[in-house]
């Protein structure tokens, strides 16, 4: 009977461990450029979203007071696969701007969020 509580026991404890580990496993944004609230000059080439593990694909549409300065949908970057990437256009007005992504994690997952920079 004991060996039969202890194997029990040590099953839970494996599931258990199994368990938590995929919940913990989620990719989530790193960080993002530029940061959330930043203010950037008009300068601004690319916005990128970079996450805490590797992603299959991903988008960004970045759209203000001059409308959608993204040129294209962007996607993965080709040197980063924790990151996506938008080139910007060279008009763009002074104001905020936001940043709408949607990335597929290597795990399957599709997750999606926005943010907000200004530009001056």
């Amino acid at each position: 009977m004991r060996k039969q509580v202890t194997t029990a026991l040590a099953a839970t404890a494996a599931v258990s461990a199994i368990v938590t580990a995929t919940a913990f496993a989620h990719t989530e944004v790193k960080s993002t450029y530029p940061s959330k609230n930043q203010s950037v000059s008009k300068k601004l080439s690319k916005v990128t979203v970079t996450f805490s593990g590797q992603i299959r694909s991903g988008t960004i549409k970045v759209t203000g007071p001059s409308g959608t300065i993204s040129s294209g949908k962007g996607g993965r970057d080709p040197r980063d696969v924790k990151r996506i990437a938008v080139p910007i256009k060279s008009s763009k007005k002074a104001g905020t701007y936001t940043a709408k992504w949607t990335m597929k994690a290597a795990d399957g997952h599709t997750q999606s969020g926005t943010f907000k920079f200004k530009i001056k």
